[in-house]
């Protein structure tokens, strides 16, 4: 009787000490809550944290990453954006040393080979269902263009690229009227043309220090309008035979590259074109030394017009030039086909943050602000005409101060950047996309390309050089390159790419 009396105390003051501690509990957590709640000035709300989205991207020159552009990027999309910029020589091995360590960043870009390796790895996600819920800006911009070599099994897993560079020959037209020479359309009278720009004093210095075309090896834009009179795409396929081709066997190469050789010997070409890099080659024409260049035209008459050192700046003149059958032309932008792809980490903690900062760049308020920068700092608009606010007019401090930069990592296509091109920019844009030459379009890689990576190309780019400077007889040359490319690698390619080619026509019918 005892024992249980004593037993029923126990059990009721345990009960009240229980009932205590809950009452005690739930308004520590309601002080806690309404304390929280009252400092993010939003009382009975939860605090909803803002996502973090790490980011892997290249970059041409150094800037300032703490810069207006980022900050503005996160205050519009309402995501932490966080990123890490590496040089264009280094950006590979950086992304391959985060890839093994499983550090890899939220978003980065890749070429269409990498992203094969990429997916047979399972390090990227298929964006399909993210595109879906959280992408619709980007689905309405690209279109078909992203059913392309990132388009595996019915999966989309990389967004292409959206600028098309509109690659294309301009001409120095204040040399060409100094010279009362027309802008030439056919072969003959470019050579022509090559000829007074080298021998007649174009620039009135009395000296004889000017060059005709410039070309650099390492500048593949720089030869595209030769092989293109010559109805060959560059670095691209056609159909020969029944077969997929690549272009340096093409018909029309060597016909191409004996009027290279012919130029070369006339002095009318760089002399330079085997060993010179890139900028140097550039600088030559920002310099005032050459008078006719194949690049893209936003670099030509847009982003480089403060690089020119003459005082009047350089005028040029976009060209077709054609060969002998008549054709002439430039090389197929091939969006869905890019030569970049962004991507999204498998590793990814917050895969739909990511898809939807990437929606954010492709949206009108993203395009503008990764392109022109911040209004009201960068840019600004009076009477309804857009107008840089100095010295952002200058591209290199535009893109030192976070303009442009950030458009690597996703762009709008047909968005601001085309908006604000000069009229002579847009000519040659336009002259390109009105005349594509014809190729094949293969939007996987044959796997002997992936394999040997760029000795095919390489021993191509042997034997063109070798081939403009020689002397002797080019068809023997040519004859001995084709079998050993051939018997390297080359018939493997064009069975594989042939085979490939098949089985996508079949697949997008």
């Amino acid at each position: 009787m005892f024992k249980g009396k004593k037993s029923g105390v126990a059990t009721g003051g345990i009960a009240v000490l229980l009932v205590l501690a809950l009452v005690t509990a739930a308004c520590s957590k309601n002080e806690s809550a309404s304390n929280s709640a009252s400092k993010n000035g939003n009382s009975g709300e939860a605090v909803k944290e803002t996502p973090v989205v790490t980011a892997l991207m290249k970059k041409a020159t150094d800037f300032p990453e703490d810069n207006a552009v980022i900050q503005e990027i996160r205050n519009k999309s309402g995501i932490d954006l966080k990123v890490q910029t590496v040089s264009y020589e280094d950006y590979e091995k950086r992304l391959n040393t985060l890839l093994v360590s499983n550090d890899a960043p939220d978003i980065f870009t890749v070429n269409a080979t990498k992203i094969k390796e990429l997916i047979d790895n399972k390090a990227i996600l298929p964006l399909n269902e993210l595109l879906e819920s959280d992408g619709s800006n980007i689905t309405a911009n690209r279109g078909d263009d992203l059913k392309g070599s990132a388009y595996v099994d019915g999966q989309i897993y990389g967004i292409p690229e959206g600028f098309a560079a509109g690659n294309s020959l301009a001409i120095r037209k204040d040399w060409l009227d100094k010279l009362n020479l027309p802008v030439p359309t056919t072969l003959d009278e470019y050579e022509e043309v090559l000829k007074a720009f080298v021998n007649d004093d174009p620039d009135g210095n009395h000296q004889k220090d000017t060059i005709g075309l410039g070309l650099s090896i390492q500048v593949p834009e720089s030869w595209v309008h030769i092989f293109g009179a010559y109805n060959v795409p560059m670095g691209r396929q056609v159909m020969a035979d029944g077969k997929v081709t690549p272009w340096m066997l093409a018909p029309g190469y060597l016909d191409a590259v004996k009027y290279l050789n012919k130029l070369y010997h006339e002095g009318l070409v760089d002399t330079e074109f085997m060993t010179i890099p890139s900028l140097q080659s550039y600088q030559k024409l920002w310099n005032g030394k050459i008078g006719a260049y194949n690049f893209n035209a936003d670099g030509i008459t847009q982003n480089w017009l403060s690089r020119y050192t003459e005082n009047p700046q350089p005028e040029f003149v976009y060209a077709l030039i054609t060969g002998p059958d008549g054709h002439g032309g430039y090389l197929n932008p091939n969006l869905a086909n890019s030569s970049s792809y962004t991507v999204i980490s498998s590793k990814s903690k917050n895969p739909e943050a990511a898809m939807q900062m990437l929606n954010f760049l492709v949206s009108d308020e993203g395009d503008k602000l990764t392109w022109a920068g911040v209004e009201g700092i960068q840019y600004e608009y009076k009477d309804g005409k857009f107008q840089w606010i100095s010295p952002y007019e200058d591209a290199v401090k535009l893109r030192d101060s976070g303009g442009y930069v950030y458009s690597v990592l996703l762009n709008k296509k047909n968005g601001m950047r085309e908006s604000l091109f000069n009229d002579v920019t847009k000519q040659g844009r336009q002259l390109a996309a009105d005349n594509l030459i014809e190729e094949v379009t293969l939007f996987s890689l044959p796997q002997v390309q992936i394999d040997k990576g760029t000795i095919l190309n390489d021993m191509e780019k042997e034997f063109r050089t070798k081939a403009i400077m020689a002397s002797g007889d080019i068809d023997q040359m040519y004859e001995s390159f084709k079998q050993k490319y051939l018997s390297e690698g080359g018939n493997e390619w064009i069975e594989q790419a042939t085979k490939i080619y098949e089985e996508e026509q079949a697949s997008r019918k």
